[in-house]
Protein backbone atom coordinates (compact mmCIF):
# COMPACT_ATOMS: atom_id res chain seq x y z
CA UNK A 1 0.00 0.00 0.00
CA UNK A 2 2.72 2.12 0.42
CA UNK A 3 4.51 1.82 -2.29
CA UNK A 4 1.38 2.60 -4.22
CA UNK A 5 1.29 6.02 -2.03
CA UNK A 6 4.68 6.39 -2.78
CA UNK A 7 4.43 5.83 -6.89
CA UNK A 8 1.34 8.39 -6.70
CA UNK A 9 3.09 11.18 -5.15
CA UNK A 10 5.89 10.56 -7.35
CA UNK A 11 3.82 11.12 -10.01
CA UNK A 12 1.56 14.20 -8.98
CA UNK A 13 5.21 15.75 -8.58
CA UNK A 14 6.09 19.27 -10.81
CA UNK A 15 8.85 21.49 -11.81
CA UNK A 16 7.74 23.39 -8.66
CA UNK A 17 8.52 20.46 -6.16
CA UNK A 18 11.91 20.21 -7.18
CA UNK A 19 14.62 20.88 -3.89
CA UNK A 20 15.65 24.39 -3.81
CA UNK A 21 19.41 23.18 -4.57
CA UNK A 22 18.30 21.27 -7.81
CA UNK A 23 16.33 24.62 -8.38
CA UNK A 24 19.49 26.61 -7.86
CA UNK A 25 21.75 24.63 -9.78
CA UNK A 26 19.40 24.84 -12.77
CA UNK A 27 18.76 28.52 -12.53
CA UNK A 28 22.85 29.19 -12.39
CA UNK A 29 22.99 27.84 -16.44
CA UNK A 30 20.25 30.45 -17.34
CA UNK A 31 20.91 33.88 -19.57
CA UNK A 32 19.34 36.75 -17.58
CA UNK A 33 16.23 36.80 -19.54
CA UNK A 34 15.27 33.43 -19.06
CA UNK A 35 16.39 33.67 -15.33
CA UNK A 36 14.18 36.27 -15.12
CA UNK A 37 10.94 34.66 -16.89
CA UNK A 38 11.52 31.55 -15.16
CA UNK A 39 11.49 33.82 -11.75
CA UNK A 40 7.58 34.47 -12.51
CA UNK A 41 6.43 30.68 -11.79
CA UNK A 42 6.44 30.30 -8.75
CA UNK A 43 7.91 31.55 -5.20
CA UNK A 44 9.70 28.77 -5.01
CA UNK A 45 11.14 29.46 -8.25
CA UNK A 46 11.59 33.29 -7.63
CA UNK A 47 13.66 32.69 -4.73
CA UNK A 48 16.00 30.27 -6.53
CA UNK A 49 16.17 32.75 -9.85
CA UNK A 50 16.94 35.51 -7.40
CA UNK A 51 19.86 34.20 -5.07
CA UNK A 52 21.82 33.45 -8.67
CA UNK A 53 21.64 36.55 -10.16
CA UNK A 54 25.15 38.48 -10.16
CA UNK A 55 24.94 42.19 -9.76
CA UNK A 56 27.51 43.45 -12.20
CA UNK A 57 28.56 47.62 -11.62
CA UNK A 58 28.31 49.42 -14.59
CA UNK A 59 31.36 50.64 -16.14
CA UNK A 60 32.31 54.41 -15.89
CA UNK A 61 32.53 56.81 -18.66
CA UNK A 62 35.59 58.70 -18.94
CA UNK A 63 34.80 62.58 -20.00
CA UNK A 64 36.60 64.67 -20.61
CA UNK A 65 34.98 68.16 -20.13
CA UNK A 66 37.64 70.84 -20.03
CA UNK A 67 40.95 69.98 -21.00
CA UNK A 68 43.65 66.81 -22.20
CA UNK A 69 44.97 67.06 -18.80
CA UNK A 70 41.86 66.86 -16.65
CA UNK A 71 39.06 64.37 -17.06
CA UNK A 72 36.08 63.00 -15.09
CA UNK A 73 35.09 59.53 -14.06
CA UNK A 74 31.04 59.56 -14.71
CA UNK A 75 29.28 56.80 -12.52
CA UNK A 76 26.03 56.46 -14.54
CA UNK A 77 23.98 54.70 -11.88
CA UNK A 78 24.11 57.06 -9.64
CA UNK A 79 25.77 60.53 -12.09
CA UNK A 80 28.57 60.86 -9.26
CA UNK A 81 31.51 62.84 -11.04
CA UNK A 82 35.06 62.52 -9.58
CA UNK A 83 37.31 64.96 -11.37
CA UNK A 84 41.13 63.89 -12.27
CA UNK A 85 44.47 65.17 -13.69
CA UNK A 86 46.29 62.98 -15.84
CA UNK A 87 50.48 62.67 -14.80
CA UNK A 88 52.39 65.13 -16.22
CA UNK A 89 54.14 63.06 -18.00
CA UNK A 90 51.03 61.58 -20.19
CA UNK A 91 50.14 65.00 -20.74
CA UNK A 92 48.88 65.73 -24.62
CA UNK A 93 48.14 61.55 -24.67
CA UNK A 94 44.94 60.05 -25.94
CA UNK A 95 43.10 57.17 -24.98
CA UNK A 96 42.66 54.70 -27.84
CA UNK A 97 41.54 52.18 -26.12
CA UNK A 98 40.13 50.38 -22.96
CA UNK A 99 39.92 47.29 -21.51
CA UNK A 100 39.56 45.40 -17.67
CA UNK A 101 40.14 49.39 -16.13
CA UNK A 102 43.68 49.90 -18.04
CA UNK A 103 44.05 52.84 -20.87
CA UNK A 104 45.98 52.31 -24.00
CA UNK A 105 47.05 55.67 -24.20
CA UNK A 106 49.60 57.45 -26.85
CA UNK A 107 50.18 61.04 -28.49
CA UNK A 108 48.43 62.15 -31.55
CA UNK A 109 50.45 60.08 -34.87
CA UNK A 110 53.04 59.59 -31.72
CA UNK A 111 55.21 56.11 -31.25
CA UNK A 112 54.87 56.78 -27.64
CA UNK A 113 52.51 54.08 -26.14
CA UNK A 114 51.71 53.59 -23.13
CA UNK A 115 49.13 51.22 -20.53
CA UNK A 116 47.57 53.36 -17.83
CA UNK A 117 45.56 52.58 -14.66
CA UNK A 118 43.80 55.84 -13.68
CA UNK A 119 42.60 53.92 -10.34
CA UNK A 120 45.88 52.93 -9.24
CA UNK A 121 48.05 55.68 -11.41
CA UNK A 122 50.03 52.29 -12.65
CA UNK A 123 52.07 53.17 -16.01
CA UNK A 124 53.62 50.69 -18.27
CA UNK A 125 55.53 52.49 -21.15
CA UNK A 126 55.67 50.05 -24.04
CA UNK A 127 59.16 50.08 -26.44
CA UNK A 128 58.94 52.73 -29.53
CA UNK A 129 57.15 51.30 -32.09
CA UNK A 130 57.64 53.41 -35.77
CA UNK A 131 54.23 53.73 -37.64
CA UNK A 132 54.97 55.49 -40.20
CA UNK A 133 52.04 58.53 -39.72
CA UNK A 134 50.10 56.99 -37.14
CA UNK A 135 48.18 53.95 -36.30
CA UNK A 136 45.05 52.77 -37.88
CA UNK A 137 43.83 50.44 -34.64
CA UNK A 138 45.03 49.27 -31.62
CA UNK A 139 43.80 47.45 -28.97
CA UNK A 140 44.83 44.46 -25.48
CA UNK A 141 43.83 41.30 -24.52
CA UNK A 142 43.71 41.86 -21.19
CA UNK A 143 45.79 43.98 -18.10
CA UNK A 144 49.73 44.39 -18.66
CA UNK A 145 49.68 42.34 -15.09
CA UNK A 146 48.92 39.02 -16.42
CA UNK A 147 51.77 37.75 -18.77
CA UNK A 148 48.89 36.82 -21.56
CA UNK A 149 48.45 40.47 -22.36
CA UNK A 150 48.85 41.30 -25.56
CA UNK A 151 48.84 44.93 -26.86
CA UNK A 152 47.74 44.96 -30.94
CA UNK A 153 48.16 47.23 -33.76
CA UNK A 154 47.67 46.87 -37.43
CA UNK A 155 48.18 49.66 -40.07
CA UNK A 156 47.45 49.26 -43.88
CA UNK A 157 50.72 51.11 -45.75
CA UNK A 158 49.53 50.51 -48.73
CA UNK A 159 46.95 48.58 -51.11
CA UNK A 160 47.46 44.66 -50.69
CA UNK A 161 50.21 45.38 -47.67
CA UNK A 162 48.95 44.61 -43.93
CA UNK A 163 51.41 45.19 -40.75
CA UNK A 164 50.81 44.02 -37.43
CA UNK A 165 52.43 44.66 -34.54
CA UNK A 166 52.75 42.78 -31.19
CA UNK A 167 54.15 43.38 -27.80
CA UNK A 168 53.64 41.17 -24.65
CA UNK A 169 54.42 41.93 -20.33
CA UNK A 170 58.76 41.20 -21.11
CA UNK A 171 59.63 42.24 -24.50
CA UNK A 172 62.27 44.80 -25.44
CA UNK A 173 60.65 44.85 -28.43
CA UNK A 174 57.39 44.70 -30.80
CA UNK A 175 56.86 41.57 -33.29
CA UNK A 176 55.85 42.35 -36.62
CA UNK A 177 53.95 40.45 -38.47
CA UNK A 178 53.25 41.33 -42.23
CA UNK A 179 50.36 40.28 -44.41
CA UNK A 180 49.96 40.59 -48.50
CA UNK A 181 46.06 40.08 -48.77
CA UNK A 182 43.87 42.72 -50.01
CA UNK A 183 43.94 46.08 -47.64
CA UNK A 184 41.60 45.62 -45.32
CA UNK A 185 41.48 48.99 -43.23
CA UNK A 186 39.98 51.95 -43.68
CA UNK A 187 41.16 55.92 -42.72
CA UNK A 188 38.90 55.77 -40.21
CA UNK A 189 36.11 53.80 -38.75
CA UNK A 190 37.66 50.48 -38.03
CA UNK A 191 36.45 48.73 -34.40
CA UNK A 192 38.11 46.04 -32.55
CA UNK A 193 37.01 43.39 -30.04
CA UNK A 194 38.88 40.73 -28.05
CA UNK A 195 37.14 37.73 -27.93
CA UNK A 196 37.80 33.96 -27.65
CA UNK A 197 41.70 34.53 -27.60
CA UNK A 198 40.96 36.04 -30.88
CA UNK A 199 41.34 40.23 -32.05
CA UNK A 200 38.36 40.80 -34.27
CA UNK A 201 38.65 43.64 -36.51
CA UNK A 202 35.72 45.19 -38.61
CA UNK A 203 35.98 47.96 -41.40
CA UNK A 204 33.85 50.41 -42.72
CA UNK A 205 32.43 48.16 -45.53
CA UNK A 206 31.01 45.46 -42.38
CA UNK A 207 34.39 42.78 -43.33
CA UNK A 208 35.45 40.99 -40.46
CA UNK A 209 38.88 39.77 -39.96
CA UNK A 210 40.21 38.02 -36.62
CA UNK A 211 44.24 37.88 -35.84
CA UNK A 212 45.33 35.06 -33.47
CA UNK A 213 47.51 35.83 -31.77
CA UNK A 214 48.95 32.87 -30.52
CA UNK A 215 49.53 31.39 -33.75
CA UNK A 216 50.02 34.50 -35.40
CA UNK A 217 47.44 34.38 -38.17
CA UNK A 218 45.75 36.86 -39.76
CA UNK A 219 42.50 36.06 -41.69
CA UNK A 220 39.16 37.80 -43.33
CA UNK A 221 36.60 35.79 -42.64
CA UNK A 222 33.49 35.00 -45.02
CA UNK A 223 30.82 36.43 -43.11
CA UNK A 224 27.85 38.73 -44.88
CA UNK A 225 27.81 42.00 -43.27
CA UNK A 226 24.60 43.10 -42.20
CA UNK A 227 21.85 43.86 -44.83
CA UNK A 228 21.28 47.67 -44.54
CA UNK A 229 17.88 49.26 -44.63
CA UNK A 230 16.24 50.73 -48.01
CA UNK A 231 15.87 54.32 -46.04
CA UNK A 232 19.16 54.77 -44.80
CA UNK A 233 22.14 56.38 -46.72
CA UNK A 234 25.42 54.34 -47.36
CA UNK A 235 26.93 57.33 -45.30
CA UNK A 236 25.10 56.50 -42.38
CA UNK A 237 25.33 52.76 -42.38
CA UNK A 238 28.89 52.83 -43.05
CA UNK A 239 29.66 55.40 -40.30
CA UNK A 240 27.31 55.01 -36.74
CA UNK A 241 28.88 51.32 -35.25
CA UNK A 242 29.51 50.18 -32.47
CA UNK A 243 31.33 46.46 -32.08
CA UNK A 244 30.55 45.00 -29.00
CA UNK A 245 31.96 41.51 -27.19
CA UNK A 246 30.12 39.73 -24.28
CA UNK A 247 31.11 36.03 -23.20
CA UNK A 248 32.18 34.97 -26.54
CA UNK A 249 29.90 36.50 -28.40
CA UNK A 250 30.09 39.43 -30.68
CA UNK A 251 28.09 42.13 -31.68
CA UNK A 252 27.52 45.42 -34.10
CA UNK A 253 24.90 48.15 -33.20
CA UNK A 254 24.31 50.20 -36.04
CA UNK A 255 22.46 53.64 -35.16
CA UNK A 256 20.69 56.51 -37.55
CA UNK A 257 20.40 59.60 -35.55
CA UNK A 258 16.83 58.98 -33.85
CA UNK A 259 15.82 56.08 -35.29
CA UNK A 260 15.95 52.09 -33.28
CA UNK A 261 19.43 50.94 -33.50
CA UNK A 262 19.98 47.50 -35.23
CA UNK A 263 21.90 44.93 -33.42
CA UNK A 264 23.25 41.98 -35.24
CA UNK A 265 24.83 39.25 -33.37
CA UNK A 266 27.93 36.96 -35.28
CA UNK A 267 26.71 33.56 -35.93
CA UNK A 268 30.21 31.98 -37.22
CA UNK A 269 28.87 28.77 -38.21
CA UNK A 270 26.29 30.45 -40.83
CA UNK A 271 28.55 33.20 -41.14
CA UNK A 272 25.77 35.78 -41.12
CA UNK A 273 24.80 38.59 -39.01
CA UNK A 274 21.85 37.52 -37.37
CA UNK A 275 19.24 40.22 -36.81
CA UNK A 276 18.04 40.66 -32.74
CA UNK A 277 14.85 41.91 -31.65
CA UNK A 278 16.61 43.19 -28.10
CA UNK A 279 19.31 42.93 -26.80
CA UNK A 280 17.95 39.78 -24.90
CA UNK A 281 18.28 41.11 -21.10
CA UNK A 282 22.02 42.99 -21.98
CA UNK A 283 22.62 46.16 -21.08
CA UNK A 284 25.70 47.73 -23.69
CA UNK A 285 27.48 50.67 -22.92
CA UNK A 286 29.08 51.79 -26.42
CA UNK A 287 31.73 54.32 -27.57
CA UNK A 288 33.97 54.66 -30.86
CA UNK A 289 37.06 52.96 -28.86
CA UNK A 290 35.94 50.31 -26.97
CA UNK A 291 32.50 48.97 -25.70
CA UNK A 292 31.08 47.03 -22.27
CA UNK A 293 28.48 45.33 -21.78
CA UNK A 294 26.66 43.44 -18.52
CA UNK A 295 23.77 41.22 -17.29
CA UNK A 296 22.59 42.34 -14.65
CA UNK A 297 23.44 45.97 -13.60
CA UNK A 298 22.99 47.94 -10.75
CA UNK A 299 19.22 49.08 -9.21
CA UNK A 300 19.04 52.48 -11.21
CA UNK A 301 20.09 50.74 -14.80
CA UNK A 302 18.32 49.87 -17.36
CA UNK A 303 18.50 46.32 -19.08
CA UNK A 304 17.84 45.68 -22.38
CA UNK A 305 19.38 49.26 -23.25
CA UNK A 306 22.43 50.55 -25.13
CA UNK A 307 24.19 53.56 -23.12
CA UNK A 308 25.94 55.93 -25.70
CA UNK A 309 29.01 57.80 -24.47
CA UNK A 310 27.06 61.51 -24.28
CA UNK A 311 26.10 63.16 -21.17
CA UNK A 312 22.58 64.69 -21.73
CA UNK A 313 22.78 68.79 -20.95
CA UNK A 314 21.80 68.68 -17.51
CA UNK A 315 25.20 66.28 -17.31
CA UNK A 316 22.68 64.05 -14.19
CA UNK A 317 22.59 61.25 -17.01
CA UNK A 318 23.48 59.41 -20.37
CA UNK A 319 21.85 59.11 -23.58
CA UNK A 320 20.28 56.50 -23.91
CA UNK A 321 18.29 53.82 -25.67
CA UNK A 322 16.02 50.89 -24.03
CA UNK A 323 14.47 48.94 -26.17
CA UNK A 324 11.66 48.20 -23.93
CA UNK A 325 10.72 50.89 -24.12
CA UNK A 326 11.43 52.07 -27.74
CA UNK A 327 12.76 55.15 -27.26
CA UNK A 328 15.62 57.59 -26.45
CA UNK A 329 15.92 58.99 -23.32
CA UNK A 330 16.22 61.98 -23.55
CA UNK A 331 13.66 61.80 -26.55
CA UNK A 332 15.46 64.37 -28.62
CA UNK A 333 18.94 63.63 -27.77
CA UNK A 334 20.12 65.74 -30.65
CA UNK A 335 23.01 63.85 -31.92
CA UNK A 336 23.47 61.51 -34.71
CA UNK A 337 25.65 58.65 -33.43
CA UNK A 338 27.33 58.59 -36.77
CA UNK A 339 28.90 61.19 -36.86
CA UNK A 340 30.30 60.62 -33.53
CA UNK A 341 33.99 58.86 -34.20
CA UNK A 342 35.83 61.48 -33.16
CA UNK A 343 34.10 61.49 -29.32
CA UNK A 344 36.86 60.82 -26.89
CA UNK A 345 35.14 60.08 -24.01
CA UNK A 346 35.32 56.44 -23.72
CA UNK A 347 33.93 53.29 -21.34
CA UNK A 348 36.10 51.59 -19.07
CA UNK A 349 35.35 48.80 -16.27
CA UNK A 350 34.90 50.21 -12.27
CA UNK A 351 37.14 49.37 -9.60
CA UNK A 352 35.42 46.73 -7.33
CA UNK A 353 32.74 48.04 -4.94
CA UNK A 354 34.60 49.83 -1.77
CA UNK A 355 36.77 51.56 -3.58
CA UNK A 356 37.84 55.24 -3.16
CA UNK A 357 39.61 57.36 -5.45
CA UNK A 358 42.93 58.67 -4.87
Amino acid sequence: MSTEITEQNAENQTWRDLPLDLLISAMSHLEIKDNVRASSVCKSWYEAAVSVRVTEQPPWLIHFPKSRNSYEFYNPSNSEKHPMELPESLSGFKVRYSKDGWLLMSKNISSDFVLFNPFTMDLVVLPYLELWYGYQLVGFSCPPTSSDCVVFTIKDYDPGHVTIRTWSPGEATWTSKQVYESQFLDVKHNYLVFSNGLFYCLNLRNDLAVFDPSLRTWKVLDVTPPTRPDHIDDESWCAGKFMVGYKGEIFVVCTFGNEQPLVFKLDLARGVWEKMENLGGLTMFVSVNSCESRTYVDEGMLRNSVYFPKLCDDETRCVRYSFDERRYDPVEHSVNWGKQSSSEDIWIKAPEYGYEMV
